[in-house]
């Protein structure tokens, strides 16, 4: 899974899991502060009682999916299938052969996400450019703005190294990232509202991450989540 779709995931998984380990009844709770002496049951066993049960995941992944429905309007979103991503790779990039592609969707505790991956390099390997598509699926709205705050901002940033800069390619929003004396950048493009396009390459120009995600049909991802 992409980086920073997972760090999402996890987020919200640690959240969950969170609030179930701080449910107790009464009892438990003075039991826990008499201590261990007090209730003769050892520190694991009462660990081992906090951890939620399969019921009760069940039951807060229901929840989540709710909560995820309300903030897109009420809509239950499912990410596209992994494999329609993973068909939007394109087979080659100029002068570079694709050495890998992969996919996989994520569905844990009501969250669902896609995201594919290929990479590419030149014959040589002195290059290589990775292209990864993402669907954020029921992450989309406001929960979606962790991963593209980019997209509603006005921002650039120059040094004598490289920059930084939000802008637009094909009609979306986008934000380039670039390091000259590494020749290492970024390209992340937002495709109707809920797909993340990014194309990282080193040994490359910007103007080279732009062709490659050229050969990337946006307009047929955008038609996958409709």
């Amino acid at each position: 899974m992409h980086k920073r779709v997972a760090i999402v995931a996890m987020c919200v998984w640690a959240v969950v899991l969170a609030g179930c380990g701080r449910k107790e009844n009464p009892e438990s709770s003075a039991s826990s502060q008499a201590g261990p002496a007090a209730t003769g049951t050892a520190p694991a066993a009462n660990a081992t009682a906090a951890m939620p049960s399969a019921q009760d995941l069940e039951k807060l992944a229901e929840q989540n999916r709710q909560t995820l429905a309300q903030m897109n309007q009420g809509k239950v979103i499912e990410a596209v299938a992994a494999a329609t991503l993973k068909g939007l790779l394109p087979a080659e990039l100029p002068g570079m052969k694709r050495t890998d592609a992969s996919a996989e969707r994520n569905q844990s505790m009501g969250v669902d996400i896609s995201t594919a991956a290929g990479q590419y390099e030149t014959a040589d390997g002195d290059a290589g450019i990775n292209i990864t598509l993402t669907d954020v699926g029921s992450l989309s709205g406001p929960l979606r703005m962790g991963m593209t705050s980019w997209a509603v901002a006005q921002y650039s940033r120059e040094t004598d190294s490289g920059y930084e800069k939000t802008t637009t390619y094909s009609g979306y929003k986008a934000f380039e990232e670039y390091n000259k004396q590494d020749k290492q950048g970024t390209l992340r493009v937002l495709v109707a509202d809920r797909f993340i396009v990014e194309v990282d390459g080193h040994g490359v120009t910007m103007e080279t991450l732009k062709q490659a995600l050229g050969k990337v049909d946006l307009k047929k991802l955008a038609a996958a989540g409709s």
